[in-house]
């Protein structure tokens, strides 16, 4: 029977058997470290007493003076917002003097024509007709001819270069002459390319030299470019302005642009605008985009006598962003046209398209010049023969602001640097500043 307990004994095989242990190193294996000191500082310091100071008087013995902290704390916030102030109001504004402050500029040269026929006046006078600085600054080309033709142009044009020459002191010297079978109404060098010149003829021709290589053919327009009439209009596209172009190109041919494509546009009477892509190592000369301004209204063609595109800059604060496609035209019986690059209507049996979206209220006589602002997004001004200065939003029809000159305005720009003033060109022959956000005027006479 099962008692409970446990019971033992000894087991012993009978079978012998053999165990082995082996090891094997396949690989040899060896570690180190180096350390280096990459860097080193080193902390000084010092200490002033009131001893050191040699003070004399009894508050110089705190260091610092009792309560200047606490006077600095309420003082120094204060400063620095008048002074952020100040410099706004350093920019933009004029100071509150009624005198007229009179700038003085020095003669540099006056060069002479008058070897030309002509230019001493009478029935067959001739004039300067339109002027241009290269790039470079050491260069200016000028046009000579008529001014009025009494039907189509058969005058010789004639562009006349001069340059500065170290061994003339320094002085401009007449370089070289350009003839063209009619009168070369625009002239305008590339503003970063200085040999390259483009100029427009009272035939409707656009034409691109390269001053650099006077052998090489000249690029021309296709015949009949703006109706074969006069040419009123250059302007060479900045870089963010000629990728639109480029752009608007690409996709309506499918070609490849060049590194070195450049975007030209002309204006003519005729009331067409266009776009042309020029490559004057490549010898290629074509037009992009023709616009014709109410081309699709059956009205009258614009006289258009000047131009000017929107200035655009990424950077800008959101608030301030402007549609980057505007361009403003201004025509000989007063009218200023807002135009877009990219939207436009279609014309009738016509290659060209129609710009206009809005018509804003003009001078009543002819407009000289319009420009936009560098640094006031989508503000422009423009000038006319009856004397207004006008200041225009594109957001809103009627102008800003309407200034009257007391002399007849020749021609105008805006001061690059400073956002509220342009240049006026007047007829005594004197210039003058306006700064248009306080009317604050100075003159500029030689």
């Amino acid at each position: 029977g099962y008692d409970g307990e446990a019971v033992g004994f000894d087991s012993v095989t009978l079978n012998k058997t053999e165990e082995k242990d082996s090891s094997t190193q396949t690989t040899e294996f060896a570690e180190s470290g180096v350390s280096s000191q990459t860097n080193v500082s080193k902390e000084t310091g010092s200490s002033v007493t009131a001893e050191d100071l040699n003070a004399q008087e009894e508050v110089l013995k705190e260091y610092p003076p009792p309560l200047l902290t606490e006077f600095l704390r309420r003082v120094v916030p204060k400063m620095l917002d008048q002074l952020e102030i100040s410099d706004k109001e350093l920019l933009y504004n004029s100071s509150d003097s009624d005198e007229e402050e009179v700038l003085n500029a020095k003669l540099f040269q006056e060069i002479k024509l008058s070897d030309l026929p002509g230019m001493a006046g009478g029935d067959q006078s001739r004039c300067i007709l339109d002027m241009s600085w290269s790039s470079a600054g050491n260069s200016i080309a000028v046009s000579v001819g008529r001014f009025q033709h009494k039907n189509w142009c058969v005058e010789d044009g004639l562009i006349r270069i001069f340059t500065i020459k170290r061994t003339a002191g320094d002085t401009f010297v007449r370089t070289l002459d350009l003839t063209e079978k009619s009168c070369v109404t625009k002239l305008l060098y590339h503003p970063s390319v200085s040999a390259l010149l483009a100029y427009g003829t009272g035939s409707g021709e656009v034409v691109i030299c390269n001053l650099s290589n006077l052998d090489a053919i000249l690029l021309t327009s296709p015949a009949g470019a703006h109706d074969s009439k006069r040419v009123t209009g250059l302007h060479w596209a900045d870089p963010t302005l000629a990728n639109i172009f480029l752009t608007m190109f690409i996709m309506s041919t499918g070609k490849r642009r060049g590194a070195s494509d450049q975007i030209l546009i002309s204006a003519g009477c005729d009331g067409t605008i266009n776009v042309w892509r020029v490559n004057a190592s490549q010898k290629i000369f074509e037009n992009i985009i023709c616009y014709c301004l109410n081309g699709s209204r059956n009205m009258n063609g614009v006289n258009i006598t000047c131009f000017d595109f929107i200035k655009t800059y990424p950077l800008r604060p959101s608030e301030e962003k402007v549609a980057d496609d505007i361009f403003v035209v201004g025509e000989a019986s007063g009218p200023l046209y807002l135009c877009k690059i990219k939207t436009y209507q279609p014309i009738v049996d016509s290659k060209c398209v129609d710009p206009v979206y809005e018509v804003f209220q003009g001078h009543i006589g002819y407009v000289l010049d319009v420009a936009f602002s560098y640094q006031k997004p989508g503000v422009f001004v423009s000038a006319s023969i009856d004397s207004e200065v006008r200041i225009y939003d594109i957001n809103q029809p009627s102008p800003l602001k309407v200034i009257n000159i007391d002399k007849s305005v020749s021609c105008m720009s805006w001061l690059p640097n400073n956002p509220s003033v342009i240049v006026l060109g007047l007829a005594k022959p004197d210039s003058q500043l306006l700064q248009c956000m306080s009317d604050r005027r100075s003159g500029f006479k030689w």
